[in-house]
């Protein structure tokens, strides 16, 4: 095998892998969960509407959820609010979750983020964040169990 046919072979190589990758880290482990009607936020269930989410086995970190509150009696007094609240990016094919710009309304008081469910799953907590108009987005995060302090 001569020195231009290697190369030929080791691009296709590369190519067909990095496309594979790409299908893997993208789309292959999520799915569309169901469309919710209500929410379990901390112990109160909430009316929703409006809902998109995908989630993963694979990782208990592939969360991601957005929906509008249309319970009228909703009242967020006496849930607690989560310290360092940090939205992970979502596929860019699941457009209704932008993280970037819910940390940046976090940060600036625009949304108030809550703790919706302490250690779903070892080392990660259910996170809420809540805007005045009622749209929400919730994900998983990891604790200080295994977040540098």
């Amino acid at each position: 095998m001569n020195g231009r046919s290697f190369v030929f072979v080791f691009m296709a190589f590369l190519t067909i892998f990095t496309l594979i990758l790409f299908y893997f880290q993208n789309f292959a482990f999520y799915e569309r969960v169901e469309t919710k009607n209500r929410l379990l936020i901390q112990k109160k269930v909430v009316e929703v509407k409006n809902y998109y989410g995908i989630d993963a086995s694979s990782s208990g970190l592939k969360l991601r959820e957005c929906f509008t509150v249309t319970d009228e009696s909703f009242d967020i007094e006496g849930l607690t609010r989560y310290k360092k609240p940090t939205p992970l990016n979502a596929p860019f094919w699941f457009d209704c979750f932008n993280a970037e710009l819910i940390e940046k309304d976090l940060n600036s008081n625009k949304a108030v983020a809550f703790l919706s469910k302490k250690e779903e799953f070892d080392g990660i907590d259910k996170v809420i964040a809540l805007y005045p108009d009622g749209t929400g987005f919730q994900w998983r995060q990891l604790n200080d169990k295994y977040t540098d302090k």
